[in-house]
């Protein structure tokens, strides 16, 4: 996969000082590598949704140091982010940016969470804080903004669209963002959802972008993916 050169800068950048990250402000109290962090920090494996490598232990990221009178918890020193340690990456042709920049915690908490995929707000929260045009907001081709009303429920891809507060025809479940776009990034241009990537959708649709689209729409009209209205079964006695 070829990066552009200001994705490439980005990458080196987040590598450059990801060491630096790491090492946060000295220990409260001394420890070493035996200590029970859980006795101080049970939250970290409480919640709907606990990290696999917190019930592994704490020393599946991080380390205990000692340096003279002090004591830092700091993640284990790796060649990468320490996620992709056990995540291995994809290698997408149109991935997302802090997908491809390791910028795993931009959307994921480390240890425990109420929501699935360990998210840290709800799905279109989380995309709204980089996407949602704001008056403030600086249009770049790096990152794409787009316009929603007064209480987000709504506007994109057109104007009535709605992208929340409705079920997704697909999955049953609350409209959101990931309903239409792969988070991570995937082989389409805005990273949307095609093909083999929608659900029972390969035999009667290409891969064009109005895909995504025919998928919702041909279930909210009664349509089957041919076209044709689907017949209802006759009652027998």
């Amino acid at each position: 996969m070829i990066l552009s050169a200001h994705r490439s800068l980005s990458v080196f950048t987040a590598c450059l000082f990801w060491p630096c990250l790491c090492h946060a402000g000295s220990h409260p109290v001394r420890l070493d590598n035996t200590s029970n962090c859980l006795e101080c920090h049970a939250d970290h494996a409480t919640g709907n949704h606990v990290h696999p490598a917190v019930k592994r232990g704490c020393g599946s990221c991080h380390i205990v140091e000692n340096r003279e009178d002090a004591t830092y918890v700091v993640l284990k020193s790796t060649r990468s982010p320490v996620c992709l340690e056990c995540h291995e990456p994809e290698a997408l042709p149109d991935a997302h940016f802090p997908y491809a920049s390791g910028m795993c915690m931009r959307c994921h908490t480390p240890h425990s969470s109420e929501r699935p995929r360990l998210l840290r707000a709800k799905v279109n929260e989380l995309c709204l804080q980089c996407h949602l045009r704001t008056p403030e907001s600086t249009p770049s081709r790096y990152l794409p903004t787009i316009v929603l009303n007064l209480n987000n429920s709504m506007g994109h891809p057109y104007e009535r669209h709605p992208v929340s507060g409705r079920h997704d025809p697909i999955t049953g479940e609350e409209m959101s963002c990931i309903s239409c776009h792969l988070a991570h990034g995937g082989t389409k241009l805005h990273h949307l959802k095609m093909g083999a990537e929608i659900p029972e959708d390969a035999l009667n649709q290409n891969t064009e972008t109005k895909d995504i689209c025919r998928k919702c729409h041909l279930i909210l009209w009664g349509l089957d993916g041919t076209g044709a209205k689907k017949s209802k079964k006759k009652r027998t006695n």
